[in-house]
């Protein structure tokens, strides 16, 4: 978002361009711009855990009710949105001496690693107490954890026009940190692949002996995380507001200039924009189309088409390859169809998935890569082009930029947190196994001879790609 924003502002002023490329304050060395790059690794391997892993762990393996993993996933989107809003205007207000970024970057830092490693593992004093007081405790950790991430992530985004105002090294940085996003996904599926085979229960269907991995997964996930945000903070330097103010004098000057000669737009004239409303509702179902299927891919795969535990990292994986073939897909295409088509054809991507994965057998089980591939390329694409076209909304119009972001990744953030919870909430409670689950007492033949027509499978193969709106899960529940 950082990156479509100084693009856009980059690309109405020509006039001054070449005034940005002169105005390098300080030759960025090889290893302050690695510094950098790997300053945002602790958040990236975390997300992945987060989104990937999280309900199924807490459903599978710890065997807590499906409304108590909605309802966690919930708060921790819900403080996700809070936290991203109120460290974006605290990061402005608060000086040290440290500096005022990075200062907010370990704050981050200490948040996220005091926090993470709870959330995977299992509830230290109280696993005998009931799901309310095992709730909060997890609660507690997951809002000290969204706190974390939220404060990381904006103050890294935040440090790259002090670092530099130079155009490539802006583009250079933000393809960087881009890059390394996916090798963490990449690296977090290969790891939960590893951990699975050394340290599950062996042939066993995912289940509590399989707790081991997940405590291990978030142990080297933070262990990693930190080792590289140590390098970022001995690494990188930022400069005080004195100092930037004295140096940028000059792009001040040529910027206030540019300013005056548009017309300024105010958060009412946001409001009153018929555009923005829409385009907000594109984004946050763009989110949905992406995170939804991100979350329940594994159960899909463990308990619809029952394939073996360790699907739960190669599918995945084979996923976030997909949404990075697609990703370079996408500048090729909009040149060619436009923007707006080139989004429709990656929610067209997405809907096929959903009917492939809908009726998908269990017996020729190898083309769900099939499916898998379509989400990860469509949900890819939809997501840039949804980007790119709230750039395009934004235009120039970069000084109440950052209020049409906040607002729109807030409620990303709130939908998807209800979009899950009620999933979850809907969801049959089946901890006890499917034979013995009441509502599929009346599924018990399908059940015993196989998952095709249990409840279960069939919710789960509605869910994984539609989302909520559209889907006929309600239809379902009816007739049980």
């Amino acid at each position: 978002q950082h990156y479509f924003i100084q693009s856009n502002l980059r690309r109405d002023m020509d006039s001054i361009s070449g005034a940005y490329n002169g105005l390098e304050r300080t030759p960025l060395s090889f290893v302050v711009q690695l510094g950098y790059s790997v300053g945002h690794i602790l958040n990236d391997l975390c997300a992945s855990c987060w989104f990937t892993y999280l309900i199924i762990y807490l459903t599978d393996v710890q065997k807590k009710s499906k409304d108590f993993a909605g309802v966690l996933m919930l708060i921790g989107q819900i403080g996700d949105g809070i936290a991203t809003t109120l460290v974006g205007v605290a990061i402005d207000k608060i000086n040290s001496r440290y500096g005022k970024r990075k200062t907010w970057h370990l704050i981050g830092t200490i948040c996220v690693a005091a926090s993470f490693a709870f959330v995977f593992n299992k509830c230290l004093g109280c696993e005998n107490k009931s799901e309310a007081v095992q709730q909060t405790y997890y609660g507690v950790f997951i809002l000290l954890f969204q706190f974390g991430w939220a404060s990381t992530q904006i103050a890294h985004l935040s440090l790259i026009p002090v670092l530099t105002v130079c155009k490539k090294k802006i583009v250079f940085l933000n393809a960087v940190r881009s890059g390394l996003t996916f090798t963490c996904g990449i690296f977090i599926y290969i790891l939960m692949w590893y951990l699975l085979h050394e340290y599950g229960s062996g042939m066993e269907p995912l289940g509590p002996g399989d707790a081991k991995a997940f405590s291990y997964l978030g142990f080297i996930v933070i262990g990693v995380g930190l080792t590289f945000s140590l390098f970022f903070h001995v690494t990188v330097r930022e400069s005080s507001d004195d100092e930037l103010r004295a140096q940028l004098e000059e792009q001040e000057g040529l910027l206030q200039s540019q300013a005056q000669r548009r017309e300024q737009r105010t958060i009412k004239d946001w409001l009153k924009l018929k555009k923005f409303y829409l385009n907000g509702a594109m984004y946050m179902f763009t989110r949905m189309a992406v995170n939804v299927p991100q979350v329940y891919l594994p159960l899909y795969l463990t308990q619809s088409i029952f394939l073996k535990k360790e699907s739960i990292a190669y599918y995945p994986l084979m996923m976030l390859i997909c949404s990075v073939i697609g990703s370079f897909a996408t500048r090729p295409l909009s040149k060619f169809l436009g923007k707006k088509v080139t989004y429709i054809c990656g929610a067209v991507l997405v809907g096929g998935s959903a009917f492939w994965f809908r009726y998908q057998s269990t017996v020729n089980f190898c083309s769900t890569y099939g499916a898998t591939a379509l989400v990860g390329a469509g949900g890819s694409i939809m997501l840039i082009m949804s980007l790119s076209m709230t750039a395009d909304l934004i235009g120039i119009h970069t000084e109440t930029g950052s209020f049409v972001y906040g607002t729109m990744s807030l409620l990303d953030k709130i939908s998807n947190g209800i979009a899950i919870a009620l999933i979850q909430h809907m969801h049959p409670d089946c901890n006890s196994g499917l034979i013995n689950c009441p509502t599929a007492q009346y599924y018990r033949l399908d059940c015993n001879t196989g998952l095709i027509n249990c409840p279960t499978a069939q919710y789960y193969r509605l869910d994984c790609n539609t989302g909520l709106i559209n889907c006929p899960t309600a239809q379902y529940y009816r007739l049980d």
